[in-house]
């Protein structure tokens, strides 16, 4: 096991390499530059402040000193927020879109998990058809769409919760069902599609007969290894989560990290893009390792397959 995590860091080091390249080559490719505005600066000016951030630098000299201070976990000064580094604004904003995407993620474990169940429980008939429906629309309908709809409706239609910002517990909702839906419907599909795989295997064909029932069949046997296709999904969708919707963030002016994202391309904020994207990359890396350290313990066959091998 811990040689398998060394090989692991390893790889995510290559990664975070890879990302770090591949974005900042993508960011100096575009024209243009972060203090690029529609009334030029005199260009003294712009040369100071260039100088100042080292923007007049070799672009492999701008490469390397980048990779040497992230390798130190400094990501850099702001282009655009005077005063404040990248890992200001990550430590300010990640707290609010970390609750905003933990509520939502939770919401879909919950929800998708349970509506699954009861579709695989109740195949073929109306509440089958009716999750199913609603699974289809979560997946169909947008992010941004969902949430115009959630505000016409909630907010001016019935004026029952806010429209927008980030004050208390009920500026909470309807950004976390905006960005909650579409996991939760695609949790569903495959919760229903993975208990009725499993309900077909011969183990369940064994306690079927001696006369288990059905809703402890379901709960007991079928769902835990049913939930490995679901947990592989958890990796990529907690650190989506996690880090705040680009976009519902921005709809809703909640300051997370997803608006600060969509701000600093608006900006060409270089240190902003680079940083967010790193930490992103990052947690991605993360969860997934914590996925798979999870797995033996919803299917020991695993850890017997891994011993085996090692």
């Amino acid at each position: 096991m811990f040689l398998y995590i060394i090989k692991r860091i390893g790889g995510a080091i290559v990664v975070l390499w890879a990302v770090i390249t591949i974005t900042f080559g993508l960011m100096h490719a575009i024209p243009g530059g972060p203090f690029t505005e529609e009334k030029k600066l005199p260009p003294a000016v712009l040369a100071n402040i260039e100088e100042r951030y080292h923007l007049n630098d070799p672009l492999l000299t701008q490469y390397g000193d980048y990779l040497k201070h992230a390798a130190v976990l400094d990501l850099g000064p702001s282009f655009k927020y005077p005063g404040q580094t990248v890992n200001e604004i990550i430590a300010e904003s990640m707290p609010v879109s970390a609750q905003l995407g933990l509520i939502s993620l939770l919401l879909a474990l919950g929800t998708g998990v349970t509506a699954g169940l009861l579709a695989a429980w109740r195949k073929n008939t109306w509440m089958d058809y009716a999750l199913m429906l609603g699974a289809t629309l979560g997946v169909s309908v947008p992010s941004f769409i969902l949430a115009a709809v959630l505000i016409q409706l909630f907010a001016f239609t019935w004026p029952v919760l806010p429209a927008a910002m980030w004050k208390g517990p009920a500026y909470v909702i309807l950004p976390a069902l905006a960005l909650a839906a579409h996991p939760t419907a695609f949790i569903m599909r495959l919760t229903r599609s993975s208990v009725l795989d499993a309900l077909s295997q011969d183990y369940i064909k064994t306690a079927r007969s001696r006369g288990i029932s059905t809703r402890r069949l379901l709960c007991h046997h079928a769902l835990r290894n049913a939930l490995l296709p679901v947990v592989s999904y958890i990796g990529p969708l907690a650190a989506a989560l996690l880090t705040g919707s680009f976009i519902v963030e921005s709809i809703f002016a909640i300051p997370g990290l997803g608006r600060h994202f969509v701000t600093s391309i608006y900006n060409r904020d270089y240190t902003v893009i680079l940083g967010i994207t790193i930490f992103y990359s990052f947690l991605i890396i993360f969860m997934n390792l914590i996925i798979d350290l999870i797995y033996p313990l919803l299917d020991p066959r695993i850890r017997l397959q891994n011993h085996k091998e090692g």
